[in-house]
């Protein structure tokens, strides 16, 4: 006999093996029991929640020969043909490549023909949304009154598609997520029938990543026990799912949180290298990001989406990083995340972003007092960067990126602003030198057009309205306020006065 995936041999035969969703099954086995079951219903809720699951119990209970207590016997002709899917008169319809007018019309031509094999025929049309406003039309009436041998079940993932004539000719039933202790009580018990061993942090992280859906997580699980047999650990998991364990991301969000940039680079290197992807690695420390905050506003008693006990101490130690910031980095890598879906330059942008994080981290730590002696006003000096080369390479790389998103835009910017060197930024501004031969270049870049295009880009990378300043670099420009504020900002190692 061929194999059959988990999510197909664990699904819900009867009511009472329905996890979740108690509500809608003791209305509807009430109604089973009551004989008083509905002539439309619409399922609505995201997928894997069990709705396709339930229209074939009420299918099997609206045909069952042997009703017990409001629950099909699964052991008469016609609740074992449902369940082999031989059954004719429970028929199953998928919106999304029947939605025209002409497939309705067929239907309402076919409604009126008496069920077959058992007592009432059901349509069990999927995906319903996707039906055209032509055919929503054309259903409504039978919809509204169709022969007493006759049930409508739709179901949909994107109730707000469905129109308001549909809905109210409809017994309404949302199905919500899933808890976790719920998929986790199913995968267990899964675990147990097929001799699985599976570590209890791999079935949380299977019950996580199902973002409350029973058949994401059976079929996880499935292929993880493909991959690597009857014993499942962890790191198994994370293999199968492409994702980087907490404590990577932790240690990631500690080395960008310090400033230690190179760190930062090797470790987003070596996640690259063992084939994770960037996109995931940005969603996976978006969702980490998020669990920072919220441990961080509300404390311990948060639901956490990917941190676990082993990386608790350093969300306590990160927490110190304030909201402000939190919240900075999290629109960071959101915008990242969506970026890289349709980016070829994947390891680029993602190591963009982590640039962007490090230096927003930097920007605001904590500084010591200026230990002038000079009876004037202590003054805030910035931290200096732990090494040269990577806070050179660091800026290398972001001024490529400025360049690259204001070459997309218009290449004669492009030309002018090549030849300028990025200093650094400080207080919402963000200063760019030019050498004394470039005069021309410089002055052009001041024009209204030209910066207004450079300030897009600027604010897209920086993910907030940022100004700029243009300054020159030579000798005879040394003494300039621009320049003297810049060194005074950034040091002499980065702007640089020679020929």
């Amino acid at each position: 006999m061929a194999y059959l995936a988990l999510y197909r041999a664990w699904r819900p035969q009867r009511f009472d093996e329905v996890v979740g969703q108690e509500q809608t099954v003791i209305a509807l086995q009430n109604a089973v029991r009551e004989n008083r079951l509905a002539h439309a219903y619409l399922f609505s809720g995201p997928r894997g929640t069990g709705k396709t699951s339930i229209a074939k119990i009420v299918a099997k209970a609206a045909n069952c020969e042997q009703l017990q207590d409001g629950e099909p016997c699964n052991n008469c002709s016609c609740c074992q043909d449902i369940n082999n899917g031989n059954f004719m008169d429970v028929i199953e319809i998928d919106a999304a490549s029947n939605r025209g007018i002409d497939e309705i019309r067929d239907l309402k031509e076919k409604v009126r023909v008496l069920p077959a094999q058992g007592k009432r025929k059901v349509y069990i049309i999927d995906e319903v949304h996707m039906l055209t406003m032509e055919a929503f039309n054309a259903l409504l009436k039978t919809l509204e009154e169709p022969p007493n041998s006759v049930m409508f079940i739709l179901a949909t993932t994107e109730p707000q598609k469905i129109p308001a004539t549909i809905r109210s000719r409809c017994q309404n039933y949302y199905f919500r997520r899933l808890t976790m202790e719920e998929i986790q009580g199913r995968l267990v018990q899964v675990a147990q029938v097929n001799n699985m061993e599976v570590e209890a942090a791999a079935l949380d992280i299977i019950a996580r990543r199902a973002n409350g859906g029973m058949r994401d997580a059976l079929s996880t699980l499935d292929q993880v026990n493909s991959y690597r047999g009857e014993y499942i650990t962890k790191t198994d998991v994370l293999d199968v799912l492409g994702l980087v364990d907490d404590v990577f991301l932790a240690q990631l969000i500690d080395a960008a949180w310090k400033g230690d940039t190179g760190q930062v680079l090797r470790m987003l290197a070596a996640a690259l290298q063992q084939g994770k992807e960037a996109q995931q690695i940005a969603r996976e420390t978006t969702l980490y990001l998020r669990d920072l905050l919220l441990y961080h506003t509300t404390g311990q008693d948060t639901d956490l989406a990917v941190a676990t006990e082993a990386s608790l101490t350093a969300l306590q130690q990160q927490k110190k990083a304030g909201t402000n910031r939190i919240l900075q980095a999290l629109r960071i890598l959101a915008d990242t995340a969506d970026k890289l879906r349709f980016s070829e330059g994947q390891r680029f942008i993602l190591e963009m972003a982590f640039l962007e994080i490090t230096a927003l981290f930097a920007q605001e730590e904590p500084v010591a007092p200026s230990t002038s002696k000079k009876p004037t006003a202590a003054k805030a000096a910035p931290p200096a960067p732990a090494d040269t080369s990577e806070t050179t390479e660091a800026r290398d790389t972001m001024w490529n990126r400025i360049l690259a998103g204001v070459k997309e835009r218009k290449i004669p910017t492009h030309a002018l602003l090549s030849p300028g060197r990025l200093l650094g930024m400080k207080e919402e501004t963000v200063y760019i030198g030019y050498r004394k031969g470039y005069k021309f270049h410089k002055e052009k870049m001041e024009e209204k057009e030209n910066r207004g295009i450079l300030m897009e880009v600027l604010q897209e990378i920086a993910g907030r309205i940022v100004e700029v300043q243009f300054v020159f670099l030579d000798d005879d420009q040394y003494n300039d306020i621009v320049v003297k504020k810049a060194i005074e900002l950034f040091g002499e190692d980065i702007v640089e006065i020679k020929d």
